[in-house]
C-alpha cells in the first residue's frame, strides 16, 4: 500500500479509490482486505501532511525490509499488544522521544542507562525493531 500510495497519494481521494479499485492485485484480494486497505486510504488523506509523509516513509522503510526483519517487526507487534496498558504507555512516550533522536544514535540512546533501568530488555528490543522502520522526526 506504501508504494501504491507513494505513487498515487497526489492525486483526489476519489481518484485514489477509482484507481484502486480498478488494481488487479487489489481485486484479488479478499473483500475484507479490500475494505481495510480502502479505510487505510480514506484514514491517510484525513492525516495533515507531516504525519503522512511520515507514515508512507515508514510503510515504504517495511516494504524493504528482508522476510525475517518483517517477521521480527511483526513478533514485536505482538509483543507490544501483550503489554499491559500501564507499559504500553510508557513505550509510547519512549518512542515519541526517540522519533527526535537521529537513527544513527538510537541504539545508543536505547542502551543508555536510563533505558536499561526503565525498560527491560524485551522491551528495548520491541523499542528497536520499531524504531528501525520509524523515519526521523527532529524537533522544530
Amino acid at each position: 500500500m506504501g508504494d501504491w500510495l507513494n505513487r498515487h497519494g497526489n492525486l483526489p481521494i476519489q481518484q485514489q479509490e477509482q484507481l484502486l479499485s480498478r488494481d488487479p492485485s487489489f481485486n484479488r484480494l479478499p473483500r475484507a482486505d479490500q475494505q481495510r486497505l480502502m479505510q487505510q486510504l480514506h484514514k491517510v488523506d484525513q492525516m495533515p501532511p507531516a504525519e503522512r509523509e511520515r507514515r508512507l516513509a515508514r510503510n515504504e522503510a517495511i516494504e524493504h525490509l528482508s522476510p525475517q526483519a518483517r517477521a521480527n517487526l511483526a513478533l514485536s507487534e505482538r509483543r507490544w499488544n501483550a503489554l499491559p496498558a500501564d507499559r504500553r504507555g510508557l513505550m509510547k512516550q519512549a518512542f515519541q522521544n526517540l522519533r527526535d533522536v537521529p537513527p544513527d544514535q538510537r541504539q545508543m540512546v536505547l542502551n543508555s542507562e536510563r533505558y536499561r533501568n526503565a525498560f527491560t530488555p524485551d522491551e528495548r528490543g520491541i523499542l528497536s525493531n520499531f524504531l528501525s522502520v520509524e523515519p526521523y522526526q527532529p524537533q522544530h
